[in-house]
């Protein structure tokens, strides 16, 4: 009894996890809602089950291994389940990427996401996945995820302006793979949230970054590459040297 009272813990507490992720996914657009993907679309997720075999049999052994609610609680019916029970374990045991898989709930959903018209609500397009999408698409639907993400973790949606939260983002090798349009977009999006910001990237990305930030260090190496050295200053100081600093 207690080994299956055990199962049956075990149960609701994934089932449980997935809830949370559900209602974090309807968390998470309450915020897209208010984000303009352009300037009449917004960007809703959703969540479907995950119709994977081996997630699918998981699941089914799971309830196989609990004694319905209705059937006769005899010795032979907590017999039946004890073994299975310990088929289960014995697969856990032996099998570490089947465990490592279906006791993972993010692999019981899989993720989609709709862009929608903020006028009526009606569906523009819907994103399974990103594939024959440009890097510039990718990115800047993953940078509103992103976004938006970031904002209900730490919600930011309550104290945006104050001065007195920490809500500092560093994006490595920005833009590197997205068109000017959308690198300014995720710009102006960072900047809408109130995301104190640290962006990596080469001189090529600065006339993107330029009107967004107030401050740069400039990391440089000289010709043999054997010794670096970092430059503070303003933007506007960047502005004024530009010239000097490529040229050296």
């Amino acid at each position: 009894e207690k080994v299956i009272e055990a199962i049956s813990l075990f149960q609701a507490d994934l089932y449980k996890h997935r809830e949370d992720i559900e209602e974090n996914i309807d968390d998470l657009n309450r915020s897209l809602k208010s984000i303009a993907y352009t300037p009449d679309t917004y960007i809703e997720l959703k969540t479907e089950s995950n119709r994977d075999p081996e997630i699918r049999e998981f699941q089914q052994i799971l309830r196989d291994c609990l004694i319905d609610v209705g059937a006769d609680r005899s010795e032979e019916a907590y017999e039946v389940s004890f073994n299975k029970v310990r088929e289960l374990i014995n697969r856990f045991k032996n099998e570490a990427r089947w465990t490592t898989k279906v006791t993972d709930v993010r692999q019981w959903l899989n993720f989609a996401a709709i862009e929608r018209y903020a006028a009526d609500g009606s569906e523009k397009h819907y994103y399974s996945d990103s594939s024959g999408k440009s890097g510039g698409q990718k990115a800047k639907l993953a940078y509103t995820i992103l976004a938006s993400a970031i904002t209900f973790q730490f919600g930011l949606g309550h104290t945006a302006g104050s001065t007195n939260t920490f809500r500092f983002v560093v994006v490595d090798e920005a833009f590197s793979r997205s068109d000017e349009d959308n690198s300014r977009y995720a710009m102006r999006l960072f900047q809408q949230l109130d995301l104190q910001l640290l962006v990596v990237t080469p001189n090529t990305g600065l006339q993107i970054v330029e009107p967004f930030i107030h401050a740069c260090h400039l990391v440089m190496n000289n010709e043999k590459g054997d010794r670096s050295r970092v430059i503070t200053m303003s933007i506007e100081e960047l502005q004024e040297n530009r010239h000097q600093l490529v040229e050296g």
